[in-house]
């Protein structure tokens, strides 16, 4: 098969380098990870260990169309990757969104209807410097027979044989949802107090905090027709902190390096989606502004 992956940054690099072995990869992401990979290969360490030779390049100009593009771009660059990809791929070509946030699948399938397929991944994987990512986990990966079942299931066997185990399930909403409450929960703490993700295992008072805005967010979905696929999403966010408690989240990571993080379309929505359904969201409002501070701070500094 002739993947493209659209934004190779920590998790786009991850599985293409996994898809590379057994299909025709190409990567399209920032100049200094294409230069290292164009150069010396992909190195992928952790729980998977091996280097891959990989096409990696800046744009898709000059490329042939793919038979997946695969979208692991910020949330906030979707409407980009629209904009780079239109008119260059065929109209057989699938679209796989792999993207962190809400409102992703909504923009790409506005573009091309039924050949987007939803996804969802908490795959734990960090570019560490350009060329080199390493994979702390290969998680669990879901992907939406929602709208397409029969290219639904073709990707999830892919992705399986390769080495990426994935399930496919009727309600990818639900599972977006579900991911993107944990990041409201546990992305924003952790970027604005510059600590790891146990931090909030372990101090109470954050815990606590953890309870109050995933019972904000609970609200909103139900408001919004969502059914979590979890009985209680504190205790969701509580197990991913703890499991992930050395890991310092993206969000974080994005503020250090003074790059924009996504609370736009994680905590950004739900306040949207909770004005919309007229359920009060002040927890997420706050966690917006706060981090938005610090993007603006980061900014002025530059």
């Amino acid at each position: 098969m002739r993947i493209c992956v659209f934004g190779a940054g920590s998790i786009g690099s991850a599985v293409g380098g996994i898809l590379a072995g057994d299909h025709e990869v190409v990567l399209i992401g920032r100049k200094a990870n294409v230069d290292c990979v164009r150069g010396d290969g992909l190195r992928i360490k952790g729980v998977v260990g091996k280097k891959v030779r990989i096409d990696a390049r800046e744009s898709v100009s000059g490329l042939a169309p793919p038979d997946l593009l695969l979208v692991t771009t910020k949330a906030y660059s979707t409407q980009s990757v629209i904009d780079a990809c239109r008119g260059w791929v065929s109209e057989d070509t699938v679209v796989l969104t792999l993207q962190n946030g809400l409102g992703n699948l909504e923009k790409l399938r506005d573009w091309r209807g039924a050949q987007v397929i939803g996804g969802t991944t908490t795959m734990g994987a960090l570019l560490t410097e350009p060329g080199v990512v390493e994979l702390a986990s290969l998680g669990n990966t879901f992907v939406g027979a929602d709208a397409n079942p029969g290219a639904a299931e073709s990707l999830a066997s892919m992705l399986s044989s390769a080495g990426l185990p994935t399930e496919t399930t009727a309600d990818i909403k639900a599972e977006l949802w579900a991911k993107a409450i944990v990041n409201a929960c546990v992305n924003p703490l952790t970027a604005i107090l510059r600590v790891a993700n146990g931090e909030i295992v372990r101090v109470r008072a954050l815990s606590m905090l953890v309870h109050d805005i995933s019972k904000e967010c609970e609200a909103v979905a139900d408001a919004s027709g969502i059914r979590l696929p979890y009985d209680s999403m504190c205790e969701r966010a509580m197990t991913v902190a703890k499991k992930t408690a050395l890991n310092r989240s993206s969000m974080l990571r994005d503020i250090e390096l003074g790059r924009r993080t996504e609370i736009e379309s994680i905590n950004g929505y739900i306040c949207k989606a909770g004005l919309a359904t007229r359920v009060p969201t002040p927890l997420n409002r706050a966690l917006v502004a706060m981090v938005e501070s610090l993007e603006n701070h980061r900014a002025e500094k530059g």
